[in-house]
């Protein structure tokens, strides 16, 4: 549903959801986008997993 929005998603998602961040996530250096999504997804996987662990030992 989400796909015709293309890279929108991302910057969006980088800008907290706030359009006036749009401009200065797009002027960023890729390499520092491109870390911090990797940050996300790591945090992400490992709040993911926390929970699981959480939930089997209650």
């Amino acid at each position: 549903m989400f796909e015709k929005f293309k890279y929108i998603n991302t910057v969006n998602s980088l800008a907290g959801g706030d359009i006036t961040k749009w401009d200065l996530i797009m002027s960023m250096p890729y390499e520092r986008l491109l870390t911090k999504l990797l940050l996300n997804k790591t945090e992400a996987e490992y709040q993911k997993r926390y929970s699981e662990l959480s939930q089997t030992t209650t």
